[in-house]
């Protein structure tokens, strides 16, 4: 099947309808105070101010992604590694063969250290976030 010069044109035609629907022909000005500007400047990170508004406007608010803490990533990849080594160790053992008390052992060293690090409010909170509050009286 051939394409017309018909559907070329219609597509042609679509695809400049599209672009002109999407361009912004509007703009509207706010005035701040100074307050309300350095909130704004606070909340809208890196982002122009008016494509911040717009993106909050229409509940689409870029969400900041916090820089990776990259000691607790490599002291957790570490563990992982040690983890992996251990499982191919008891992979590799034959299927009538029962763990060792050595292999138990490593095997909970390795869990309780990675349980350790994974619970470690250090690591994942950020120092204004606070910690929760028994609610009962």
């Amino acid at each position: 099947m051939e394409k017309s010069k018909h559907d070329d044109q219609h597509r042609d035609r679509f695809r400049k309808d599209k672009n002109l629907r999407l361009l912004r022909h509007y703009c509207i000005s706010v005035r701040l105070n100074q307050a309300e500007l350095e909130l704004l400047n606070n909340r809208r990170g890196k982002h122009k101010k008016g494509e911040w508004l717009r993106l909050t406007f229409l509940n689409h608010t870029p969400t900041d992604i916090p820089l990776v803490n990259v000691e607790a990533w490599k002291m957790l990849s570490d563990i992982s590694q040690k983890l992996n080594r251990i499982a191919i160790h008891i992979d590799g053992k034959s299927k009538d063969s029962k763990l060792t008390n050595t292999e138990l052992f490593a095997v909970r060293r390795q869990i309780v250290e990675l349980r350790k690090h994974l619970l470690n409010a250090d690591i994942w909170s950020k120092p204004d976030e606070g910690y929760a509050e028994d609610q009962k009286g």
